[in-house]
């Protein structure tokens, strides 16, 4: 069965969702957006697409709704939204990243009502998700995906779209083990780099210790340059997400030690900084500075 005669309903047109939905629109493929946000909206239809009256009238209407929401609203709605209205025989996919238990949960209870469910989360930030070279990893039934795979591969990278599993939150868990392997390395970088200031020698000096090039694309050297530039604000690590990890190792019964301890240290932050969805977040980088030892 083709999706090109389908017409899909989109919820959450910001930064990520926008592209999604309008790289769909590109693909030739009907879509029905709407968002909180009538600028969004506007300019969802000012790229082809079609404006929804709201997230209410799409589920009642069509057949495939997508979403892509923060983490904590795309929960809300969900539970309030979506799950009270929903039909047998509509298929349900969340670009949205979401605690993996909470995935689960709201995946079983669209099963239950005789509908599809798939975990869908994203990764690349607003640039990529606009030039559709979207990371996506998606979790759920194996035919629901492949038929599905049109879409995902029109949103994103072909070549970087992931099936991680049967299991609905497989897509999430993915997501994460993605996010850890980009995102953490850079707070082990800058542990190394406060310890070599804070020990006294200059952040001239500690780069040639790292023998890293400041010019250079190593990650060290990015570090650098934020810091040169006075941007360690933003040197955050998506600490925004950081308790969605911790949820699942908690549900599932196992330790992240590092993780744990660094969320721990960093829980109480000021926080000085938003990420791209625009969610407030502390400075790693400030906070190992100005730390001491009581």
């Amino acid at each position: 069965m083709t999706l090109q005669n389908k017409t899909l309903g989109f919820i959450g047109l910001g930064s990520m969702g926008g592209g999604i939905a309008v790289n769909l629109v590109k693909a030739g493929y009907d879509v029905v957006g709407y968002d909180l946000r009538p600028e969004a909206v506007q300019r969802f239809v000012e790229h082809g697409g079609r404006a929804g009256e709201s997230s209410e009238s799409l589920v009642d209407t069509y057949e495939y709704i997508l979403t892509c929401v923060e983490g904590k609203d795309s929960i809300r709605l969900a539970d309030e939204v979506l799950l009270p209205r929903a039909r047998a025989g509509q298929t349900f996919i969340d670009h949205s990243t979401v605690p993996c238990p909470q995935t689960r949960r709201i995946g079983a209870a669209f099963i239950a009502k005789g509908c599809r469910y798939l975990d869908a989360p994203i990764s690349g930030g607003t640039v990529n998700a606009w030039a559709g070279r979207l990371r996506l990893f998606v979790g759920g039934d194996k035919a629901t995906a492949e038929e599905c795979w049109p879409l995902f591969e029109a949103a994103g990278n072909p070549e970087k779209v992931v099936y991680c599993g049967e299991r609905i939150g497989d897509g999430q868990v993915a997501k994460v083990v993605q996010q850890l392997t980009v995102r953490w390395p850079d707070v082990a970088r800058m542990e190394v780099m406060v310890f070599g200031l804070r020990g006294g020698i200059d952040l001239e000096t500690v780069m040639r210790a790292l023998d890293v090039d400041p010019a250079s694309d190593d990650p060290y050297a990015q570090l650098y340059r934020a810091i040169k530039a006075g941007k360690t604000d933003d040197l955050s690590a998506l600490f925004s997400e950081w308790a969605y990890f911790l949820e699942e190792a908690e549900d599932k019964g196992f330790r992240v030690p590092m993780l744990e301890a660094m969320y721990e240290f960093m829980k109480d932050a000021p926080l000085v900084s938003k990420d791209p969805l625009g969610r407030p977040m502390p400075s790693i980088w400030n906070e190992l500075m100005k730390a001491k030892r009581e």
